[in-house]
């Protein structure tokens, strides 16, 4: 396949889905929750990450089949070993693949080792040495995750929307004792494992992680498309191989 060809990257997450559209390596649009119809936009290929259920993928596969009938569809999922770098799962499908295609992208833009933290719906951390060996990582549940957990699962902690959310010293209403507390515990967690790996590189992309991350003054790179750049190498590198074998 030509290295200038149209791709549509599709990273169907937990809570919406965003479309990265490549002409070759360069990228030309990012939307989410919705195709752009607007998009005067033809890929040659789609490739199709996904972390929602089989019944939810195969839903958004069918819709986006039906608007490019003409189009290649690639569906990416975690592997052993991608682009130089290796999984540390035993059974490797069982990493995300969202966090699989982030660690991929992170490795190649630091060239180095790097802490890959991905702040969204949940928290996700994950290390990687220099020479590309994933070490493991962690899920937490992020900010919006942990208020309405608590507020699920307690019957008196309520509070309007017009309540004060900031302030100085202790918090002094229910809003910002949860909101606070919530921030205060995934800062815990990041803290604890920036002690243990000062000396990596740290990578950041999702909506919280910038935030979390400055205020704990940690040095971070920000890539705010980390998922999609992952999967344009993988997706890549899988037609390529498999061009190769076609030849032989």
């Amino acid at each position: 396949m030509s290295g200038a060809a149209n791709i549509l990257v599709v990273d169907a997450g937990n809570t919406s889905v965003k479309f990265t559209a490549f002409h070759g390596d360069d990228v030309l649009w990012v939307h989410r929750d919705t195709y752009p119809v607007e998009k005067k936009f033809e890929p040659h290929i789609l490739y199709f990450a996904s972390v929602r259920s089989k019944e939810h993928s195969l839903s958004l596969q069918v819709e986006l089949q039906a608007r490019f009938p003409l189009s290649q569809w690639l569906t990416l999922y975690s592997q052993a070993k991608a682009c130089g770098v290796f999984n540390a799962y035993r059974e490797p499908s069982r990493l995300g693949v969202d966090r699989w295609l982030g660690v991929v992208a992170a490795h190649h833009l630091i060239k180095d080792k790097v802490v890959v933290v991905d702040a969204g719906t949940a928290i996700k951390v994950d290390v990687v040495d220099y020479s590309g060996v994933h070490l493991g990582g962690y899920i937490a549940p992020g900010l919006a995750m942990m208020e309405e957990a608590l507020l699920s699962k307690t019957a008196k902690i309520r509070y309007n929307v017009n309540e004060i959310t900031v302030g100085q010293g202790l918090p002094n209403s229910t809003r910002r004792a949860v909101t606070e507390g919530c921030y205060e515990m995934a800062l815990g967690l990041l803290e604890r494992l920036y002690h243990r790996y000062a000396d990596y590189q740290w990578v950041v992309t999702g909506g919280d992680a910038q935030a979390l991350l400055h205020l704990l003054g940690i040095p971070v790179v920000c890539e705010s498309n980390l998922v999609a750049l992952g999967a344009k190498r993988v997706g890549d590198e899988w037609l390529r191989s498999n061009m190769i074998r076609g030849n032989k």
